[in-house]
């Protein structure tokens, strides 16, 4: 299996996949489809593009909060709101000190308000969940009455140690911090700290229920102070089968969750990564064989990752983006297409051959 270069976009902003796998992008302020399509003429700034199903969202940002949320060509705007996200026939809008959720369609409904400063928050299996500052938590049923089921504060007890930036440093301590939402899977909510650990909360009682800090290697050899990879933010909840998995450096680190393991497996793949001259640390998309990646920094290379196989085996690189910082900005697969945008704002598009 290998990709080639289909055809390429220049000077474009950013970009984003519909569910179906099909592009659309913004160039120049002007949001097009995958056919070139004009969809909206900005004529100023356009960010935060976003789809699900039908539906496409964006913002202008520049003079004074616009939302806009609609298909095709007819958009519905939110005056002195930001679009946050968008999922299912549902969008998420607000401000820096408020958040709602309304649902869209022929008539646009609003489900809730949440008179709160949102760091980060998800839905999920019927739940919202948030937090303010990153330490405490909130789980509340997803309606109109938005009931508080529990609350949850990580406290001091998984605090952790970093090494010193000089070796004759002691370790410094550093305050545990929820990084990212995995979401619910049965009656546990995971979440992901910035020590790269894993900690699973019961969605009954709000208990800690599991904590996933230390890995086991099952290929290969543990790096420099037995490090064995970690999950950080790119990390993906693999509802189907049941997995969390990242990929770092170039280790591959997955947690069965429906095992009764305490520690998370680790697959090195040094030897392949060496091959194609590249880590992975950012993952641009999945599916249920492949995962596709890159490194980031100044590296022009990107991979096809085999979960099955614990190993590369493809990757390609954006020749005009060498030695540049960053040389992929970003990547995304759907459709059976691997989209690379890269340091000069060109968007490489690559399809199976």
């Amino acid at each position: 299996m290998e990709f080639v270069l289909n055809n390429k976009i220049n000077k474009l902003e950013t970009f984003s996949l519909k569910d179906s796998g099909e592009l659309i992008y913004i160039k120049e302020n002007v949001l097009y489809d995958k056919d070139q399509k004009v969809l909206y003429d900005a004529q100023k700034e356009i960010s935060g593009l976003k789809s699900s199903g039908e539906w496409i969202c964006f913002n202008h940002t520049l003079e004074k909060p616009v939302g806009f949320v609609g298909n095709n060509s007819s958009f519905e705007i939110f005056d002195k709101q930001i679009i946050k996200d968008i999922k299912n026939n549902y969008v998420y809008y607000g401000d820096k000190f408020s958040t709602s959720k309304i649902q869209i369609g022929d008539v646009f409904t609003k489900v809730w308000t949440v008179e709160e400063r949102l760091i980060f928050f998800t839905v999920s299996n019927g739940f919202l969940i948030y937090t303010k500052d990153d330490l405490n938590i909130k789980f509340c049923l997803d309606d109109s009455n938005l009931k508080l089921l529990w609350q949850y504060s990580l406290g001091a007890k998984y605090n952790w140690k970093q090494m010193a930036d000089y070796i004759d440093e002691p370790p410094v301590e550093k305050e545990a911090k929820v990084i990212k939402f995995l979401g619910v899977y049965k009656n546990e909510l995971w979440l992901v700290l910035n020590s790269g650990a894993l900690l699973a909360l019961n969605t009954e009682t709000g208990e800690e229920s599991r904590y996933i800090k230390n890995g086991k290697m099952i290929v290969g050899e543990s790096d420099f102070e037995d490090f064995k990879g970690y999950f950080g933010y790119d990390t993906v909840l693999d509802e189907k089968d049941g997995l969390i998995f990242n990929l770092s450096r170039h280790f591959y680190t997955v947690f069965d969750i429906n095992s009764k393991n305490d520690y998370f497996d680790s697959y090195s793949f040094k030897e392949s990564s060496i091959k194609h001259k590249l880590n992975l640390n950012y993952i641009g998309g999945h599916d249920a064989d492949r995962i596709f990646a890159y490194e980031g920094s100044d590296n022009n290379r990107f991979a096809v990752f085999d979960r099955a196989k614990k190993e590369i085996i493809w990757s390609g690189e954006i020749e005009d983006a060498k030695n540049k910082f960053p040389a992929i900005r970003s990547m995304k697969y759907g459709g059976d297409k691997i989209y690379v945008l890269d340091h000069n704002s060109t968007l490489h598009i690559f399809e199976t051959e």
